[in-house]
């Protein structure tokens, strides 16, 4: 009778034991982590390196590495899926802290050629990239010097394109 209940315990202890552990796992699942939470921009980069370096070892493995005498295929793109994520994510945050950082100084970058171009411009005074337009959208540029050919615009020092009018300068 004492060796049923001593079995009956162990075997209870397990089950207990086996569904603390499934559970920890279960709740695991369901909190994604974030592994960017709270990470400055210098760290951001060194994790896109790792995460491109991570997808070209990938890339090289699968394209690249020895056959053994079978045909070579293009590698399917869902192999990838991770790693890109990976990147994408770190790409978004990244973008996030930039952008905050250019609007603080009253700044946007242009998506085209990265270069940092005042909030007010509709063109991208380097690469001539047309920024989406927005109702009501007040002059922040202080007068300057040079000035559009075209519209007679305030132009930065530097400008090839107009950012008002987008005229090659």
């Amino acid at each position: 009778m004492e060796e049923k209940k001593e079995l009956e315990k162990a075997v209870e202890e397990e089950v207990v034991e086996t569904e603390e552990v499934k559970a920890a796992e279960v709740a695991e699942e369901k909190e994604p982590e974030d592994e960017f939470v709270n990470v400055n921009k210098e760290e951001l980069k060194k994790k896109l390196n790792e995460a491109y370096t991570e997808l070209g070892s990938k890339f090289y493995k699968e394209v690249c590495a020895p056959t053994s005498g079978r045909p070579r295929e293009l590698p399917r793109p869902s192999l990838f899926n991770d790693s890109v994520g990976r990147i994408k994510n770190i790409k978004e945050k990244m973008d996030k802290i930039i952008s905050a950082e250019l609007a603080a100084k009253g700044l946007k970058a242009c998506p085209d050629c990265e270069n940092e171009v005042v909030l007010a411009s509709k063109f991208c005074n380097m690469c001539g990239y047309k920024f989406p337009s927005k109702p009501d959208e007040k002059r922040m540029r202080p007068a300057a010097v040079p000035r559009c050919k075209q519209c007679g615009a305030n132009l930065e020092p530097d400008s090839v394109f107009c950012p008002d009018c987008g005229k090659r300068q």
